[in-house]
C-alpha cells in the first residue's frame, strides 16, 4: 500500500523510462512538457497505469516567465499575480484530462524586491492569492498543494497555518532540498518546521543537498543512503517518519543521475532505500 505513494518527477518523455519505469514506480509528477509530447505522455500513463500529479505548468505557455515554475502570487505587482493565476488555471484545466490527484503551485515564492513593501501588505496580498487558489480548486474540483521556499518573510509555520486555517482545502508540498537550504540561510529548524506543518502536508518533493554551494553546482541531488545528516544533508528517514502518515505522495524530484563529483552513485539505490524505509512506515 505504501509503495503507491512513491513517484518520480518527470518533464519530458526522455526521462519517463529512467525515472518511472526503470525504478518500478507507479506514480509520476509531470511538468513543463513540450506540447508535442502530451499525446504520448497520456498514452504511456494509461498503458502503465501511472498515478498522476502535476506541477504547474504541465505545458509551458509561450507567454509566461522563465523559469516556468515560478509564480508571483505574493508579489506586490498585480499584473504578475494575475499572469501567475492564468498559468495555474491553464494547468488545472489540463489536469482534468489526466485524472490528476493534485496540482502543485509555488507559494509563497522567493520575492525579488521587498523595498518599501510592508509585511502587513505582503500578508494581505498572499491571503488574497490563497483565496484565489482555493476558488480555482473548487472550480476545477482539483486539490492544490502549495510549495513554499526561498527568501520570503511569509515562509513560516505561523503564517502557513493561518493560510490552511482559512483555506483548509489547500495542502502543503514539503520540498526537502529547498527547505534544507532555507533552514541554513534563515537559521530555522527544518525538523521543527516539518512537525509544525505535518497535519497540513499533502505531498513531499524528495531530493537532497548539503550546502548552498552543492545546490549551485548540482541543483537537485538524488537522495542516497550514503548522505549523512552530520554532513549537512537532510535526514531523510526522520522527515519521512514525521510526514509519511499525512501525505498522498513522495515524489523524487531530481533527474535520474547522481553527480560524478559526489560519488557517482546509482540513483536507483536511493529509490530502493526509500522503498525499504516505506515498508517500516506503512
Amino acid at each position: 500500500m505504501g509503495m503507491d505513494k512513491l513517484g518520480f518527477h518527470c518533464h519530458s518523455m526522455r526521462h519517463f523510462k529512467g525515472a518511472i519505469l526503470d525504478t518500478g514506480l507507479k506514480r509520476g509528477e509531470f511538468y513543463n512538457f513540450p506540447a508535442q509530447e502530451i499525446p504520448l505522455l497520456k498514452k504511456e500513463i494509461s498503458r502503465h497505469n501511472i498515478s498522476v500529479s502535476i506541477h504547474a505548468p504541465l505545458v509551458r505557455p509561450d507567454w509566461y516567465y522563465d523559469p516556468p515554475t515560478f509564480t508571483y502570487l505574493c508579489d506586490a505587482d498585480r499584473g504578475k499575480r494575475e499572469l501567475s493565476l492564468r498559468m495555474i488555471e491553464l494547468a488545472l484545466n489540463q489536469a482534468s484530462d489526466f485524472n490528476t490527484d493534485y496540482v502543485v503551485v509555488h507559494y509563497p515564492h522567493p520575492l525579488d524586491d521587498l523595498d518599501g513593501v510592508e509585511y502587513a501588505d505582503l500578508r494581505k496580498i498572499a491571503l488574497d492569492s490563497a483565496y484565489q487558489l482555493s476558488k480555482l480548486g473548487d472550480k476545477y474540483k482539483q486539490e492544490i498543494h502549495i510549495e513554499g521556499y526561498g527568501p520570503n518573510p511569509l515562509l513560516s509555520v505561523d503564517f502557513l497555518k493561518e493560510v490552511f486555517s482559512e483555506f483548509p482545502k489547500l495542502k502543503y508540498c514539503f520540498d526537502t532540498g529547498h527547505l534544507n537550504i532555507d533552514s541554513k540561510e534563515r537559521e530555522f529548524d527544518l525538523y521543527g518546521f516539518a512537525e509544525g506543518l505535518a497535519q497540513h502536508v499533502g505531498s513531499i518533493h524528495l531530493w537532497n543537498v548539503s550546502s548552498v554551494l552543492d545546490f549551485e553546482s548540482y541543483r537537485h541531488i538524488p537522495v542516497h543512503p550514503s548522505q549523512k545528516p552530520e554532513d549537512g544533508w537532510v535526514d531523510v528517514p526522520r522527515i519521512l517518519k514525521t510526514l509519511w502518515g499525512h501525505v498522498k505522495s513522495v515524489i523524487f524530484e531530481n533527474i535520474p543521475q547522481y553527480p560524478q563529483e559526489l560519488g557517482g552513485h546509482d540513483y536507483k539505490e536511493g529509490v530502493q532505500w526509500v522503498k525499504q524505509l516505506a515498508t517500516t512506515l506503512s
